[in-house]
């Protein structure tokens, strides 16, 4: 059927629905999920890359309604999992195999923790607004400027997102990815969830906070076995987007902030 659309469209209408939907044989579909709420989220508090969070009630709502969600997508079948090392994570998994015992055994990557936030970490935001607002400023919206104990961690994070966490889950063989239908699931965290969507998609750390991860959102994303960046992607939770192109993600962020775009 959508050959047949293509074949009634005129060349200039073709190359725009080709832009915004690319086809997308033989891709390796990813599920990135941010974990539910904890009582750090709840209490403002700073988590970064700490252990000491856990589930609020919320969150465990919100991780049950998500495994609920994953129940009903007739289109998911997850074949490969994998999880951060972090405790709210973990937990946000434990309850996805409520409605998901099928689930398979997950594998940790400690590449998917969340970004290190050294002495930030444990300490309220309005705290750290208040002592430090030009950091916190920076924080918010220019993450090139940011550092934290002389580091610059959300250049650190987008570096291990496409050094260290993809060339992980990406490790399919070529074969499988032709033949297997089978999503991977990623369980780990809002600013490396941005990490993961924005290298997938060739964005540089510039793009920091334009596509925010709330808890439970969950992205996917469309990268082919022999493909140097994604070529699509959508919101899937808390609910489900229409699908972007990556072409089309690239060019919107240079235009709106004239950006490096990476190849």
């Amino acid at each position: 059927k959508a050959e047949a659309v293509r074949a009634t469209m005129s060349p200039p209408r073709l190359s725009l629905v080709l832009l915004l939907f690319p086809p997308c044989a033989s891709a390796v579909r990813f599920l990135v999920l941010r974990h539910g709420q904890t009582d750090h989220n709840r209490d403002g508090i700073i988590q970064g890359s700490s252990d000491v969070s856990r589930l609020s009630d919320r969150g465990r709502t919100q991780a049950r309604e998500v495994g609920a969600a994953l129940a009903r997508l007739g289109d998911v079948r997850v074949a490969r999992t994998f999880l951060s090392p972090l405790a709210r994570a973990q937990q946000t998994h434990e309850i996805l195999l409520l409605d998901r015992p099928d689930l398979p055994t997950p594998t940790t990557l400690d590449g998917l923790r969340e970004i290190d936030l050294g002495s930030w970490e444990g300490r309220a935001k309005a705290e750290l607004r208040a002592e430090q607002p030009d950091v916190y400023a920076a924080w918010q919206c220019d993450p090139l400027a940011m550092v934290v104990d002389g580091r610059k961690p959300i250049v650190e994070l987008w570096e291990r997102a496409r050094s260290a966490a993809w060339p992980t889950l990406r490790a399919v063989d070529t074969a499988a990815a032709e033949h297997d239908e089978g999503a991977t699931l990623v369980v780990c965290h809002g600013s490396l969830g941005q990490a993961l969507l924005c290298t997938a998609l060739g964005l540089d750390a510039t793009a920091w906070r334009r596509h925010p991860f709330p808890n439970c959102g969950m992205a996917e994303i469309d990268w082919p076995a022999d493909a140097p960046r994604a070529t699509r992607w959508r919101w899937r939770l808390p609910e489900e987007g229409c699908w972007q192109s990556g072409t089309a993600a690239r060019a919107l962020h240079l235009s709106r902030v004239g950006v490096r775009i990476e190849g």
